[in-house]
C-alpha cells in the first residue's frame, strides 16, 4: 500500500521540475534555432553580397578564403579524432572573436578602398570564425532532445531563406557588418549550451583509437554519405559557375518554398522525411536546374533564372539535410558531434569551391560561347545522374544512420579491499577463459595478448602502451580478432567471454 501511494504521489511531486525541464528544452531549442538561422543568413550574405564584391576586385580572394576555412575545419577533425586534449574551448572562442572583430574593420575598409591585400585578410579572419562558430552551432543542435530537432530545423532554415532576397541586395560593407552581428548572436546563443559538451570531448580518447575497438560508432571520413556530401556540393558549384557572363538574370526569391512545404507536412502528420527523401529531393532540384541552364536566356528572357530559382531550392534543402543529418549521427553517438559537423561544413565549402573551379576551366576551355554551355551543362548533369543512379541505388542513409552505435566503454573495476587470494583466483580465473577462448577460435600469441587486454575492457590506447605498439598495429590484431570471433564491438567480445565462463561452470 506504501508503495501504491508513494507511486500516486510521485508523478505531482515531479510535475514542477517536469516544467522546468520542459520549459528549458524550449528555450534551448530557441536559442538553437537562432543560431542556425544566423549561420546560414550569413552564409547567404556572404554568396549573395560579399563574394560577388570580392571578385569584382579580386577574384582569388574567394579562393583563398574557403581553402582556408576548409583547412581550419579540417584541422578540428584531427583534433576530434587524434589529439582532443588540444581542444581548447575557451581559446579558440577568444581567436574566433577576435576574428569577428578584425573582419569587421578589415573587410569594411578593404571594400570601401577596394584593397585586395585587406579584403584577403579580413576574408581569412571571417572563414576563420565562420568554421568555429558554425561548428558550435551544429554542436548545440545535436544536444537538442531529438523529438525538437526537426522543428528547429525546418524552422532555422525557413527563416535564413525567407530573409535571403535581403541578404542578396545588401552593399558589401553592410553584409560585412551583418555577419559580423549574426556572428556574436549565434555565439551569445551558443555558449551556454556547447560548454559540457566541448569539455567531454577534450577529455575524451582520442576517435582514432575508440573507433578501433567499436567500429560500429564511427562512420570513416571516406564512407559513401561523406563522399556523396562532396559530390552534391561540387555539382552546386558547377551550376552556379557554368553560366558565367551568360547568367545576368537573377533567381526567384522562392528556395524557401520547399522548407515551408517540409514544415507543413510535418506538422500535419509529425512524420519527417528521412535523409533519402531529402537526397532524392535535392538531386531532382539540382538536376533540373542542370538541364535548364541553356534554356534559361530564351525561356525567361532575362527576366528571372529558372535554372538559378531550383538550384537555390535544392541548396536550401541541402542545408537543412546538413543539420538534420548531424543531428541524426551525433544523437547516435554524441562524441562524433564535433568532428560530424566539422567534416560536413569542409565537404560542403570544398566541394562548391572545387564545382566553380571546375566550371570555369571547363568554360574557359571550350571557348564561353552558348554552344560550350549547353554541352557542358549537360554533361555535368549525366555525371551527376549516373552518380545518382548508379552508385546510389542500392544505398540507404537512414539505415546507415540508423546503424550506428554508441560506442561500448567496458569499465574496469577498482580494486577492492577484500581476501588477497581470492582476488588472484578470479584474476587466475579470467586469464583462463580469455585462453579458452583464444584457444578455441585459433588466435595467434600476440591476439591472444591483444584479446586479453580487450576483455578486460582496456582501450586501445592502453593496450599500444603495455604492449609497446603502434596504433596501426593495435587496429590491426584488433581487426583480426574480431573476424575471428564473429563480434563488431567490444563488448559483444566481453559477452563471448563471459558466456564462456558461464558454459565451463555449468
Amino acid at each position: 500500500m506504501g508503495d501504491e501511494v508513494h507511486q500516486g504521489e510521485e508523478p505531482q511531486a515531479r510535475a514542477p521540475q517536469a516544467g522546468k525541464d520542459a520549459g528549458a528544452g524550449t528555450a534551448a531549442s530557441v536559442r538553437v534555432a537562432v543560431a542556425i538561422a544566423c549561420a546560414l543568413f550569413s552564409f547567404l550574405a556572404t554568396n549573395g553580397s560579399i563574394y560577388p564584391g570580392l571578385v569584382a576586385i579580386d577574384p582569388w580572394v574567394r579562393e583563398w578564403a574557403t581553402l582556408f576555412g576548409v583547412v581550419v575545419l579540417m584541422a578540428l577533425v584531427a583534433v576530434a579524432r587524434y589529439c582532443p586534449c588540444c581542444l581548447r574551448p575557451r581559446l579558440f572562442n577568444g581567436v574566433a572573436l577576435g576574428a569577428v572583430g578584425g573582419y569587421l574593420v578589415l573587410g569594411s575598409l578593404g571594400f570601401r578602398w577596394a584593397s585586395p591585400g585587406l579584403l584577403l585578410a579580413g576574408s581569412l579572419l571571417d572563414s576563420l570564425a565562420e568554421a568555429w562558430l558554425f561548428v558550435l552551432a551544429y554542436v548545440a543542435f545535436a544536444q537538442l532532445e531529438a523529438a525538437r530537432r526537426p522543428v528547429v530545423a525546418m524552422g532555422a532554415c525557413l527563416g535564413a531563406y525567407l530573409l535571403q532576397p535581403w541578404a542578396s541586395v545588401l552593399a558589401p560593407t553592410a553584409a560585412v557588418a551583418a555577419n559580423a552581428v549574426c556572428f556574436a548572436v549565434l555565439f551569445i546563443c551558443v555558449r551556454p549550451l556547447v560548454a559540457r559538451p566541448l569539455r567531454e570531448a577534450q577529455r575524451s580518447e582520442p576517435q582514432a583509437e575508440m573507433a578501433v575497438a567499436n567500429p560500429q560508432s564511427f562512420l570513416p571520413a571516406n564512407h559513401l554519405l561523406f563522399v556523396t556530401i562532396f559530390v552534391f556540393s561540387v555539382a552546386q558549384g558547377l551550376v552556379i559557375a557554368l553560366p558565367g557572363p551568360f547568367n545576368d538574370a537573377p533567381a526567384l526569391p522562392v528556395a524557401f518554398i520547399p522548407l515551408a512545404v517540409i514544415l507543413v507536412v510535418y506538422l500535419a502528420r509529425r512524420r519527417m522525411p528521412n535523409a533519402d527523401g531529402l537526397f532524392a529531393l535535392c538531386a531532382l532540384l539540382i538536376i533540373a536546374g542542370m538541364f535548364l541552364q541553356p534554356s534559361d536566356r530564351l525561356v525567361s528572357g532575362g527576366v528571372a533564372s529558372a535554372s538559378n530559382t531550383l538550384i537555390d531550392a535544392g541548396a536550401s534543402c541541402f542545408n537543412l539535410l546538413l543539420v538534420l543529418l548531424v543531428g541524426s549521427i551525433a544523437g547516435r553517438n554524441r562524441v562524433t558531434a564535433l568532428p560530424t559537423a566539422a567534416l560536413m561544413l569542409a565537404l560542403y565549402w570544398s566541394g562548391v569551391g572545387a564545382g566553380a573551379v571546375l566550371g570555369n576551366s571547363a568554360m574557359a576551355l571550350l571557348g564561353w560561347t552558348e554552344e560550350a554551355l549547353v554541352w557542358a551543362s549537360f554533361a555535368s548533369a549525366m555525371v551527376f545522374v549516373t552518380f545518382c543512379f548508379l552508385v546510389l541505388k542500392n544505398v540507404s542513409f537512414a539505415e546507415v544512420i540508423g546503424a550506428i552505435r554508441a560506442p561500448e566503454h567496458a569499465t574496469v573495476a577498482a580494486e577492492p579491499v577484500g581476501d588477497a587470494a581470492f582476488d588472484e583466483r578470479e584474476s587466475a580465473s579470467a586469464s583462463a577463459r580469455c585462453d579458452a577462448v583464444a584457444a578455441a577460435f585459433g588466435l595467434t600469441p600476440r591476439e591472444t595478448e591483444v584479446f586479453a587486454l580487450l576483455a578486460q575492457g582496456r582501450t586501445v590506447g592502453v593496450i599500444r602502451e603495455k604492449l609497446v605498439i603502434s596504433l596501426n598495429t593495435a587496429r590491426f590484431h584488433t581487426k583480426n580478432i574480431y573476424a575471428k570471433l564473429g563480434v563488431h564491438s567490444q563488448q559483444e567480445l566481453i559477452d563471448v567471454v563471459e558466456a564462456s565462463g558461464s558454459a565451463s561452470t555449468s
